[in-house]
């Protein structure tokens, strides 16, 4: 361009395929529950696509009680649910649902047609 060489790079859609939508919401966490011990929690059933994510209040620093963990598929987001919901973490029975999505009115994650959509997209980048 104006005479000089460019370089144009490929552009990576490796962000969309990492996350399939398997987020799962975790209630009733205690105070001492950090992002480590949520990541070694629900590491052992399937891999964590971004480090697990405590809600922490913005003037004290402090955990609301709930966070969220995202996997790169389902069926380890619903080993997870299988085996964490009402499970004892720090003292306290932890609750392991689907998040809600964002900006939809109260629809959650792993629906049908969002599995799908995740089956074909890993079946298209296999190819």
């Amino acid at each position: 361009m104006y005479g000089k060489p460019i370089r144009v790079n490929k552009a990576t859609s490796d962000k969309k395929t990492l996350d399939v939508g398997a987020n799962l919401f975790v209630g009733n966490l205690d105070s001492d529950v950090d992002e480590k011990l949520l990541y070694d929690a629900f590491s052992a059933f399937g891999v964590i696509v971004a480090t697990p994510k405590i809600m922490r209040d913005p003037d004290s620093g402090n955990s609301r009680g709930f966070g969220f963990v995202s996997y790169d598929t389902f069926e380890a987001s619903d080993a997870a649910i299988d085996a964490m919901n009402g499970q004892f973490l720090c003292n306290r029975a932890i609750t392991v649902t689907y998040a809600y999505k964002k900006d939809t009115k109260g629809e959650r994650h792993g629906t049908s047609a969002e599995r799908l959509l995740a089956q074909q997209t890993k079946r298209s980048n296999d190819e």
